[in-house]
């Protein structure tokens, strides 16, 4: 990850990965150490030239609350650059106050209708990491219930006013069936005040690696705020599901690279090598590698020594490396799409893992909206991905 440059057949010092980076994506790296490392904001603030370009990588990686509780204390900001953060700190305080008002009604609800379930990611994992709830930028509320309690969980969402809004369609059995086996939630929208909240009853697209009901015994609370306690994943189903959800998505945003480095912060050289065993019993070693590898390469993490990683693991890191530095993930090119399809296959070692993300990558929900088959022939969908696809490249032609 770093490079030697030579001038004359003299050597010069190796250069780090991060800092061949523009000096607004280091110093928004900086304000995504945990503990924060002030000594190193400060020095990387003082030499800041374009804030602009700052504002711009804060917003895209999602860390308004981290950067605004970075930087407060800093002498020599520009004082719209802090008066635009705490703007943003603000909106994102707002926001999140809103989600735990929306959560604490629904928690209510569940415990009404003894329905067990955890909040993933979210308000409480801020207060867990971080130890406040306004730090983590938050824009949706994620909960997990079993497949047994989903319908009831649905029905508590309706009656509380959200929308289901993907799937919008009211879904033949058949084909409601298949998104269970191939998806991991569905997405309601709160009318009044924008929330999204995902229904999960897994915690990921791919069975294979999913910890399924184990997930939700002996949770812990957390509180979110005075006189609300929300159920949370215990730190050994946590820190995996984080992982996979990163590797998931390549590591393309510092918010949740800022995660694993809070989490793993408290643990030394041996505690992570029996958490990498922890990975491997559990098939997710290729995402656990990937996600500290992009923490120590942000210098977000010390580097231990590890085993090292096969051919496989290095190309993922390689496309987290990538991914990170995107302009954004949706901005046209096809790197992080294609690249991103490909790294999914490689989170984990087993066999059956690969043949179940084959499965779930050929389930499209695209290609039953744009091509609606009768119901004696959903079983050919994915079948025909690939033709759909060619379809539709062509029609956008």
């Amino acid at each position: 990850m770093g490079i030697v440059s030579g001038n004359r057949g003299h050597s010069q010092p190796k250069t780090t990965f991060l800092q061949q980076q523009s000096a607004p994506f280091q110093l928004a790296v900086a304000c995504c150490t945990w503990p924060l490392d002030m000594p190193r904001v400060e020095r990387i603030a003082k030499a800041q030239t374009d804030w602009s370009e700052f504002l711009a990588v804060v917003k895209r990686h999602r860390i308004p609350g981290l950067a605004y509780r970075a930087l407060r204390p800093v002498a020599g900001i520009p004082e719209e650059i802090r008066q635009t953060l705490a703007t943003q700190a603000r909106a994102n305080t707002f926001g999140n106050l809103r989600c735990i008002g929306l959560q604490s009604q629904l928690d209510a609800k569940f415990k009404q209708c003894g329905i067990r379930y955890a909040v993933l990611k979210g308000i409480p994992l801020s207060q867990q990491l971080y130890g406040e709830n306004s730090v983590r930028h938050s824009r949706d509320i994620d909960l997990l219930v079993t497949l047994h309690d989903f319908e009831a969980a649905e029905n508590v969402l309706l009656q509380a006013g959200l929308k289901r809004t993907d799937p919008e369609e009211e879904l033949t059995p058949q084909f409601r069936q298949l998104w269970f086996n191939r998806r991991h939630h569905f997405s309601y929208l709160h009318p009044q005040h924008g929330i999204t909240v995902e229904l999960h009853w897994r915690l990921h697209d791919n069975i294979d690696i999913d910890p399924g009901p184990r997930a939700l015994q002996d949770l812990e609370q957390v509180k979110a705020s005075p006189g609300v306690f929300l159920p949370v994943l215990r730190r050994e189903y946590l820190l995996p599901n984080l992982m996979v959800h990163g590797a998931g998505h390549a590591w393309c945003r510092l918010k949740w690279i800022a995660d694993v480095t809070a989490l793993l912060s408290v643990f030394s050289a041996d505690d992570r090598n029996a958490l990498l065993e922890q990975a491997r019993d559990q098939g997710i070693e290729p995402a656990f590698r990937q996600g500290i590898a992009i923490c120590e390469a942000l210098e977000l993490l010390p580097s231990y020594d590890s085993p090292p990683a096969r051919g496989a693991v290095r190309w993922l890191i390689s496309v987290a490396l990538h991914a990170v530095l995107q302009a954004e993930p949706s901005d046209g090119s096809n790197f992080l799409p294609r690249h991103l399809m490909l790294s999914r296959f490689t989170l984990s070692p087993r066999a059956s893992y690969c043949l179940q993300e084959l499965r779930v990558q050929a389930f499209s929900v695209e290609d039953w909206r744009a091509f609606p088959l009768p119901r004696w022939l959903a079983f050919a969908y994915p079948l025909l991905r690939a033709p759909f696809w060619i379809i539709r490249r062509f029609a956008l032609r």
